[in-house]
């Protein structure tokens, strides 16, 4: 009985309160208007709010451009389990360097692969430190100002407006009693209770939104910590790939003589299609009587019903050389059918 006693008090102020704005708006009833400097204090707040807001959203998105990390962080950060994934440069980095190991580094292609590994991998932890130090020292400020000071803020705006609201209909019915010569000394009581009501709410809301030139510069510090966090990630970056020019001896690479490798009409598998010589035949479409998966790196795969492009090899009985998409390679003739 109680709760249901409760749902109809707040159904009723609810209705109240949407005439009475409605009224207002019409110009059917009287408004106490907010002096003008509360007025500036409150769109200030609001601006403010608004634009931190975006400013997390988008140093979020620089620090994790993905949209599926950035998700993945805010779930992981709300069940305080963050793990800290590899950055795509130390991605990379371990590629170059498995390259690198796979060619060897008695080569200097596989030599450089490694380099260049190290040093991208070097740029990954220089990235983590920065993704780091740029939330401690900017998002996470700013978040708690949302959550703390602009929450408290905004909360005591939504007291206020309520207690305009109730001076203003306490206004309202003293003028009905006034004009009904009736219960005004309960209806003048009501209006100073309110009045009173109001004038404190006005004050603590007014010292609240004061106290935002304060936020601003702590503010100030945070991205003046944000900004010096972002020339060291840069200067330390481009220290690291001015030591690996000097390391792999860029000069000498970009002055290296590439000789193209001789082409031996005996073994033709050995080059790209492109390169072939030409006593080689034209290419011819054929189509792909059986599976064939190769067992060799200078074969490939080729699936029945395929249209494969071919070459015929001359003096071979046994391979043609052909063309699939991108790959190219021997294929068993017996596996294929010339259609043109």
């Amino acid at each position: 009985m109680d709760n249901l006693k409760k749902a109809a008090a707040e159904a009723s102020s609810f209705f109240n309160r949407a005439k009475q704005f409605t009224e207002e708006k019409l110009g059917n009833a009287e408004k106490t208007v907010y002096q003008a400097d509360l007025e500036n204090l409150i769109r200030r707040s609001e601006s403010t709010k608004l634009m931190t807001e975006k400013i997390i959203n988008n140093t979020t998105s620089l620090l994790h451009p993905n949209p599926n990390e950035r998700f993945e962080e805010l779930v992981m950060t709300k069940l305080d389990r963050r793990v800290m994934k590899p950055t795509n440069f130390e991605i990379l980095g371990n590629s170059f360097i498995e390259a690198g190991n796979e060619i060897g580094s008695t080569y200097q292609y596989g030599s450089v692969l490694i380099k260049v590994g190290e040093a991208e991998r070097k740029l990954g932890h220089l990235e983590k430190e920065f993704v780091q130090k740029s939330s401690d020292c900017l998002l996470q400020p700013l978040k708690s100002f949302l959550e703390g000071q602009m929450k408290t803020i905004l909360k005591e705006k939504r007291i206020l407006d309520s207690k305009r609201l109730n001076l203003d209909a306490s206004k309202a019915r003293l003028k009905k009693f006034h004009e009904l010569n009736s219960q005004k000394n309960e209806a003048e009581e009501e209006v100073r209770q309110a009045q009173s009501e109001f004038d404190r709410q006005y004050e603590l809301t007014k010292l609240l939104m004061d106290e935002l030139t304060i936020t601003y510069n702590h503010h100030l510090q945070c991205l003046a910590d944000f900004v010096e966090a972002q020339s060291n990630f840069y200067s330390s970056c481009s220290k690291i790939m001015q030591d690996l020019t000097k390391q792999i001896g860029i000069s000498s690479i970009r002055n290296t003589t590439v000789i193209p490798p001789k082409i031996d009409d005996s073994n033709p598998f050995t080059y790209p299609i492109n390169s072939l010589p030409s006593s080689f035949t034209e290419k011819k479409k054929a189509k792909v009587l059986f599976d064939y998966e190769a067992t060799e790196p200078s074969e490939i795969s080729v699936s029945a019903n395929q249209i494969i492009s071919i070459q015929i090899v001359p003096n071979d009985n046994d391979w043609v050389l052909a063309e699939s998409g991108r790959d190219s390679g021997k294929v068993p003739k017996a596996y294929i059918q010339i259609v043109d």
